[in-house]
């Protein structure tokens, strides 16, 4: 039988100076990601979890270790190091670099061939029926719909941040140049969802390491629409699902709420956030 893969979670427990984040505060945060953890942590499948956080919270990981291993799981807390260039270029920069770091320091993802992504905060029950192993990866496929008609400048411009260096392009007269975004915004419409996805490691570090390089979350190109240029080429090894997950938690982004955990999960949570700072 094949041994589940491990469970890589992407946590930034204070905001930071990461610009269009709607949950700023950091005891909310925290929270937060105690109650998606212990979801997790409850969810008879997953055996190993890597805990990869970014930000400068002081926090004890002993207490993430035991509350894991309380529930028969292995726990690996990575502290990576955060980048200026998030600042600038947004929160998937810094989710795209704290991946990159993770996979360079855990040992539980080094001897993986596959890694399932979540976002900290969040949960989906039945992911193990979603993502089954076929393939070289399994995503989830959304379409944006504009509300407004696009340009045509724009659609024009949008190929160019399909590069690292067309992507500081555009930035370049937006922030200096001052061009206004209506014109020089991303028109990309398809986007992979990035809050939740298994994938196998070489496939990550050969296809979609580098994605992240590329976002430019004030012009709408966001992770979710690098990763989306990058598996073009791959679609047949790939199974790419038009369907949306049952996810529930806490978005940072917009501080919107989808679901709700049990009053257990959440009492349990509390009392975890409020033991694990330092």
């Amino acid at each position: 039988m094949k041994t589940p893969a491990p469970l890589l979670i992407t946590a930034s427990l204070d905001s930071g100076r990461t610009p269009y984040v709607a949950l700023s505060s950091t005891s909310a945060r925290i929270e937060a990601h105690m109650e998606g953890l212990l979801a997790w942590c409850r969810e008879p499948w997953v055996r190993s979890i890597i805990f990869a956080k970014n930000c400068s919270a002081g926090i004890r990981p002993e207490i993430l270790v035991h509350a894991a291993a309380s529930y028969g799981k292995e726990l690996e807390f990575i502290q990576v190091a955060s980048s200026q260039r998030t600042v600038l270029q947004g929160k998937g920069f810094g989710e795209g670099d704290m991946i990159r770091q993770a996979l360079e320091q855990s040992d539980l993802l080094r001897g993986a061939d596959d890694f399932i992504k979540v976002t900290g905060k969040l949960f989906c029950a039945g992911t193990e029926q979603l993502l089954r192993g076929e393939g070289r990866g399994e995503f989830f496929l959304a379409q944006h719909h504009f509300q407004d008609p696009v340009l045509s400048i724009r659609r024009w411009v949008s190929p160019l941040y399909r590069s690292e260096r067309g992507g500081r392009v555009m930035a370049f007269l937006k922030r200096p140049m001052r061009v206004p975004w209506g014109l020089i915004a991303s028109s990309s419409s398809a986007l992979v969802d990035t809050r939740l996805y298994r994938v196998n490691r070489d496939f990550y570090l050969e296809v979609l390491s580098g994605a992240y390089l590329r976002v430019q979350d004030a012009l709408g190109y966001t992770l979710e629409h690098a990763f989306h240029d990058n598996l073009r080429g791959s679609i047949g090894s790939v199974r790419m699902m038009e369907i949306s997950p049952g996810i529930i938690g806490v978005s940072g982004s917009v501080g919107t709420r989808a679901g709700e955990f049990s009053e257990e999960i959440r009492a349990e949570a509390r009392d975890l956030a409020a033991r694990l700072l330092i």
